[in-house]
């Protein structure tokens, strides 16, 4: 019986046990918890994650150095404490002694070390963030307990980025690598991690059918310890459809839905009996990201044209049903945010101006065909998306609507040529700083991911967010970010349209649910306790 056999013998036996009541308190006291997302991508892989669904799954199994809280800075974690060098290059971390990994072996500085190095050398997921920062043997190893990084340059976000930066088990994983690109490494264990993982964090994954079902199992030694109500399994579904997700939320079937439905979903889920909807100011931004690479968007006065023609009010107040109007970027809740940018509104005169301005004909304009693409379930984008198309028609613009799941729109993201004309992004805060919506979605080094699918070129932009990263003082810090907002919104990178209110379903005896302000990290299990 081979290893994928068994993990659906013992994922079907785990369901039918568990479909009968998902979240009761079992005959051996145990308490299962069934989420439940429309969106199919798994990562367990720390090296690899980059969205919500892969962050989650990430953030239930590994522990980071540090952890974010909203609108103040991270928090130790791993670490107990650290210190910076009067240069800014070298930060130290003093570990927490007796962390276990899932194993049963101790969490070491050498794990800290391998970990990033790892990161670097796959260069996958977040690694970008520490690129041209730090490279392969710039982690040192000063004792069990302490490690330090030495930057090859000031990087003022440095703290707040490592909150997706998580510790693998080096023994672990050298143990299970498999042959691969990386000398003495093998593959880094990144096959062994495709259905494991080698993390510290609250839970263990117990069973894996890749883009349909996880089982997490609560690892009883984790450093934080454990208290009454707690949850001891988790069940993870993929749903595709939204109104089987509606339904199963309000039959007690699954105890807590994701964030993706419309605000009318959450608005009738609010009524039902039994079901409570959590509503709050949210640090993200929905943007319509435009390909600047692809004709007829490589035209800046189109790309304006666009931004004068959509109806941002109708968006925000009939679509999204609350929240605010985009400013740019960075949302408006981030330290940082620039207020005093290019706000787009309505005005087809202006659009019109634009259009002629521009380097393609009018008729050239109206025999191209635009596609917009949103995720497969989405109402909301796809409602956005047939806003966008009317209001374009109204400029002689031809727009196409069309779905893909997730996983399809990630892997669009890797090519200009892949990319479509217009892409629906839903753009989390990463780590609590402007950075994160400044150098993650128009710095060159970042682009081959959906946060970027703008590929915006500018190499001033590259210059000002470069430098910004090497800024020590946080107001001229900001100031340089500010700098970078003011000129993408002038260049029309993006359709910057809303942040809006999260909203976030699940059963009423769910209780510790909170919106942390960094992408998935309200979706770690560990801090919900169920109370009937």
């Amino acid at each position: 019986m081979n290893r994928r056999f068994r993990s659906l013998v013992k994922l079907g036996l785990v369901f039918l046990l568990i479909g009968v009541a998902s979240s009761l308190l079992g005959a051996n006291g145990k308490i299962t918890f069934t989420y439940a997302t429309f969106q199919e991508t798994m990562c367990f892989d720390p090296a690899k994650h980059i969205d919500e669904t892969q962050s989650a799954n990430v953030f239930n199994t590994y522990d980071p150095l540090v952890y974010p809280v909203l609108g103040k800075a991270p928090q130790m974690w791993l670490a107990k404490s650290y210190e910076v060098s009067q240069d800014g290059l070298t930060y130290t971390f003093h570990l927490r002694h007796g962390v276990k990994f899932h194993d049963g072996t101790e969490l070491t500085a050498e794990d800290v070390a391998f970990s990033m190095d790892r990161m670097l050398r796959i260069k996958q997921g977040f690694s970008w963030l520490w690129s041209g920062i730090l490279q392969p043997g710039d982690t040192e190893v000063v004792d069990d307990y302490t490690v330090a990084f030495h930057l090859r340059k000031p990087f003022a976000p440095f703290i707040a980025t490592l909150v997706q930066f998580f510790v693998v088990n080096k023994k672990l994983l050298m143990k299970n690598k498999k042959p691969g690109n990386f000398g003495e490494y093998g593959d880094y264990g990144q096959g062994y991690l495709e259905d494991h993982d080698a993390g510290s964090g609250p839970y263990t994954v117990s069973s894996v059918v890749l883009g349909d079902h996880i089982v997490f199992q609560k690892f009883k030694d984790y450093w934080r310890g454990w208290k009454p109500n707690q949850i001891d399994t988790v069940i993870w579904r993929v749903i595709p459809e939204r109104a089987t997700l509606d339904t199963m939320l309000k039959k007690g079937d699954v105890d807590m839905i994701d964030q993706w439905g419309t605000p009318q979903e959450y608005n009738d889920l609010a009524k039902v009996p039994g079901v409570v909807v959590d509503k709050a100011p949210n640090v993200q931004l929905f943007v319509i990201q435009m390909n600047n690479k692809k004709k007829p968007l490589d035209d800046v006065n189109v790309r304006k044209a666009i931004s004068y023609a959509f109806d941002y009010k109708t968006a925000v107040e009939d679509i999204f049903m609350g929240g605010k109007q985009a400013e740019g970027p960075v949302p408006i809740l981030i330290p940082g945010h620039n207020p005093n940018v290019v706000v787009y509104h309505r005005d087809l005169n202006k659009a019109r101006e634009y259009l002629k301005k521009s380097k393609y004909s009018l008729k050239e304009l109206k025999k191209m065909t635009l596609t917009y693409t949103y995720v497969t379930g989405s109402e909301l984008e796809r409602k956005i998306g047939l806003l966008l198309m009317s209001d374009l028609q109204e400029l002689g613009l031809n727009v196409k609507v069309e779905k893909a799941v997730w996983g399809t729109i990630c892997d669009m993201a890797a090519k200009p040529e892949t990319t479509p004309h217009f892409t629906a992004i839903f753009h989390t805060a990463k780590y609590p700083s402007p950075d994160s919506h400044t150098y993650l979605m128009f710095n060159r080094n970042a682009w081959g991911t959906y946060i970027s699918m703008s590929w915006y070129d500018n190499p001033v932009v590259d210059k000002l967010t470069e430098k910004a990263r090497v800024t020590l003082d946080t107001e001229k810090r900001y100031k340089i970010y500010g700098e970078v907002q003011k000129i993408v919104t002038e260049d029309a990178a993006a359709l910057f349209v809303a942040n809006p209110t999260h909203r976030i379903a699940y059963r009423s005896y769910v209780k510790g649910y909170k919106m942390r302000g960094v992408l998935a990290y309200d979706l770690t299990f560990y801090n919900l306790t169920i109370e009937k």
